[in-house]
C-alpha cells in the first residue's frame, strides 16, 4: 500500500478474499467511482423517509396527502421505477427551499447522517486519490444532497430523481429516465461522460450499474443474505459488509 492512501477501517468490512484485489484498484490510477445511496452509503432510505415524514405531518399538497407514503409502497410492489417517480410527483407544489430544509433536518436526526463507517473512509480516500466520485440514487435529489455534502460531494456529483422546478416550487414534471435499473448507468454516462471504473450497490435494482463497472462491489449486511449478495458470489464479484459481527 502507498503512503498516499490508507484504508485502516475499510479492510475489516471486506471479505478476506476480496481485500487484495479491491485495494489494488483503490491504490491504482484514479477513475470514476459510482455509489448507490440508500443501503449502500448509509442506513435507511432517505427518499422514503422524507416522503413518509411530510405525509405524516400533512405537509403535502393535493392530490397527494397523508396517504402518499402508503400509495408509494403500493406502487413499489408493482413497479419500483413508477414508485420512485411518484415520490417526486407527491412533492409537487412545495417550495424547493422547504423540501431542501426538511431533507437536511432528516439527515441531522442521526449521528453522522447514518453513513456507514467504511463508506465514509472509502469516499474520502477516493477523493484524496483524485477519483471522480458520483452518487447514483433513485431517491429524489433533495433527499440525497445532505448526505453527499457530508461525504464531500457537491450537487454536480449527485445523480438522482429530478423534478422540474418553476418559480421556486417543485412541479409534477419528473425527468426521465428514473435512475434505477438501466437508468442508473445511462444517467451516469450522461453526467460523467462514461461508465464507472468502480461501482457499489446493495440491491438488484443496482445490478445494471454494477454490470457497467470494471470492478463491481456488492454491499450488504454481515447478518443476513440478500439477493444481490447471492448474485455477487455467483459472479465472483467483491463483497463489502456494512456491519461488523
Amino acid at each position: 500500500m502507498t503512503d498516499r492512501l490508507q484504508w485502516p477501517a475499510l479492510e475489516a468490512y471486506l471479505e478476506p478474499s476480496d481485500r487484495g484485489r479491491l485495494l489494488e484498484v483503490l491504490e491504482g490510477a484514479p477513475g470514476i467511482a459510482a455509489f448507490d445511496a440508500d443501503g449502500t452509503l448509509w442506513d435507511g432510505d432517505v427518499g422514503e423517509e422524507l416522503l413518509a415524514k411530510l405525509a405524516r405531518e400533512d405537509r403535502l399538497l393535493p392530490p397527494a396527502g397523508p396517504s402518499a407514503f402508503e400509495d408509494y409502497c403500493a406502487r413499489f410492489r408493482r413497479d419500483p421505477a413508477d414508485a420512485f417517480a411518484y415520490a417526486g410527483l407527491a412533492l409537487a407544489g412545495l417550495r424547493e427551499d422547504f423540501v431542501a430544509t426538511e431533507a437536511e433536518r432528516l439527515f441531522a436526526e442521526r449521528p453522522d447522517g447514518w453513513i456507514f463507517p467504511p463508506m465514509r473512509e472509502l469516499v474520502a480516500g477516493l477523493l484524496a486519490g483524485g477519483w471522480r466520485v458520483y452518487i447514483v440514487s433513485a431517491s429524489i435529489r433533495w433527499s440525497v444532497e445532505p448526505g453527499a455534502r457530508l461525504l464531500g460531494l457537491d450537487s454536480d456529483h449527485v445523480v438522482a430523481v429530478e423534478v422540474v422546478v418553476k418559480h421556486g416550487r417543485l412541479t409534477s414534471e419528473v425527468r426521465q429516465p428514473v435512475p434505477t435499473l438501466a437508468g442508473k448507468p445511462d444517467l451516469l454516462r450522461q453526467r460523467a461522460g462514461r461508465g464507472p471504473d468502480l461501482a457499489f450497490g446493495n440491491s438488484l435494482l443496482d445490478l445494471p450499474l454494477l454490470e457497467a463497472s470494471n470492478f463491481p462491489v456488492a454491499v450488504g449486511p454481515r447478518s443476513r443474505a440478500t439477493a444481490l449478495l447471492d448474485e455477487a458470489r455467483r459472479r465472483g464479484w467483491a463483497v463489502l459488509r456494512t456491519e461488523l459481527s
